[in-house]
Parts: C-alpha cells; structure tokens; sequence
C-alpha cells in the first residue's frame, strides 16, 4: 500500500510537470509576441509555483511513513537516483540554471559584481534574461544562503548515517556474534558461521530483533525529517527566486528550462536503461501522464 501510494504521488507530479511545462512554453511564447501582461504571466508562474507546494505536501506525509523509501525511489532510473541530493534536486540547481540561462554576458557582469568593479545601482540589464545589477545581487545572496543551509543538511545526513552503525547497530551486532560464538564454540565449521550468522541478526525464536529494528526505525525517522527540511529548502530557493527576485517574464523562462531538464534528463535515462540487454535494475514503469494540474 505504501509502495503504491508513493508511486501514485510521483505519477502526479510527472503530470503536472508535462501540464505545467505546455502552459508555461505557451505564455513565453506569448509573451515573445506580445500578446502576454505580466499580470497574466505571473499568474501562470504562481499556478505553477502552488503545483509545486501540493507536491511538497503530500511528499511531507509520505516522508513520516518511510522517509528512505524517497532517497532512492525504485520508480527513478538508476540515472536519476544518482543525481539526488536527500530525495530531490538541489535547491542551488535553480540557481546555477539562471546563470546558464542568461549566458555570458551574465558571467562578465558575475565576475565583476565579485571583484567589485561593477556598479551595483545600474539597471540596464545583463545577460539573455535582461537580469539587472540589483538583481543579480540579490540572487548571489540567495545562491549563498542556499549553499550554506545545503551543506548543514549534507552534514547532518552524514552524521545521521555514521551514528546508525556506530552507535545503535554495532554494539548490537558485536554483542549477537559474542553470543553466537559462544553458544557454537571455537573452531565452528563454515556451517557454523553461517548458523552464528543467522543468530546475530535474530532472536532464537526467528523473530526480528527488536532492539534493531527500533533503531533502523529511528534512522528512517530522521531521514524522513531531513528530506522534509530538504524539501521546504527546494520549495522556498524557487519560490523566492520566482516571485520576489525575477520579473515574471524572467520566472516563466526559468522555470520552463527547470521543467524541460527534469523530463528530458528523465526520459534520456529511461530510454538508455531500456536499451540495456539485462539491466541491474528495473524503474517502476509509469503509464503515460494525462493531467490539467500545474
């Protein structure tokens, strides 16, 4: 059931990406053309922007469920799981993507906003987006304060994942195999280890170890909290990017390049996985997305 739910949960996603993506493309185009206000325009960005938070929600209550379930989701490609940072992308991708998207001409301004040669108060814009000087100062500010909080959470699963063996598993572990070992005697058989094998990982009776499973069940507890404080990461980096840094024109075109790399990443890799004679793994086969959702 919880499978099933997590899976479902990513089928919407996937449409409304494939939604949002056809709604945005057509208001850039408008937009290009004139026929598009910024009312309109910044419109389409807070549907997609409100498509995202409901993701985030639902993410959230899966996460308390079984939070390691999403750091490797058996529904992504190998491809795609090796890409994820604590279940997702990293929030400073969106960044790194608006200096792409702007080109050169953003990088020359870029290196001298950091050297100091350039002047903060102009407005001309920059670079393909037409980023102002104001604004490129407030983006590297945020790309800052995202890098930052990006490694505090990096370090906290780190510590997360050593404290899970040191501490809870090892002790336990060590304890099991001293017994086991005494139980068989010195000198067992490699039938013997096996057996010993057997005893450090369950109780005489067969049943599973409660002490363990507390633990592994807290390890999942605390990754399940990490990727919520991921998520909520990823969800204010665009938000703040979008709405409060980005003129809603500049929001439309970032946030379609955001999409157009999420599914195209993600159908180049189900593709080469499929092209594999005997693949290691198989991604959980989605049908195709149908959705109106943002």
């Amino acid at each position: 059931m919880g499978a099933a739910r997590h899976v479902a949960c990513y089928q919407r996603w996937i449409a409304g990406q494939e939604a949002g993506l056809g709604e945005l493309e057509a208001s850039s185009a408008n937009a290009a053309a004139g026929r598009a206000t910024d009312g309109e325009l910044r419109a389409v960005v807070e549907r997609c922007m409100r498509g995202y938070a409901e993701y985030v929600s639902t993410r959230r209550a899966l996460a308390r469920e079984d939070g390691a379930a999403l750091f490797a989701p058996p529904w992504c490609t190998s491809f795609e799981n090796s890409v994820l940072w604590i279940g997702g992308c990293r929030p400073s991708l969106t960044i790194r993507l608006l200096y792409s998207l702007s080109g050169e001409g953003l990088e020359e301004h870029i290196e001298e906003f950091i050297s100091g040669r350039g002047a903060l108060g102009a407005a001309r814009g920059m670079g393909l987006l037409g980023i102002t000087a104001r604004q490129l100062e407030l983006v590297n500010d945020l790309h800052r304060r995202t890098l930052r909080d990006e490694d505090a959470l990096s370090d906290r699963l780190a510590t997360l994942q050593e404290d899970v063996a040191d501490r809870p598993l090892l002790p336990i572990v060590r304890e099991r195999a001293t017994a086991a070992a005494a139980a068989l005697g010195a000198g067992a058989s490699c039938d013997g280890l096996a057996t010993r094998t057997r005893l450090v990982v369950s109780t005489p009776e067969g049943a599973v170890d409660h002490e363990v499973d507390a633990a592994i069940g807290r390890y999942k507890a605390g990754l399940g909290r990490l990727l919520e404080e991921a998520d909520e990461l990823r969800m204010s980096t665009a938000q703040t990017l979008v709405t409060e840094i980005l003129t809603p024109r500049q929001a439309v075109e970032t946030l379609v390049a955001a999409k157009q790399l999420h599914l195209t990443v993600r159908s180049w890799s189900r593709r080469g996985e499929a092209a594999v004679t005997q693949p290691a793994r198989s991604p959980v086969t989605l049908p195709p997305a149908h959705s109106s959702n943002p």
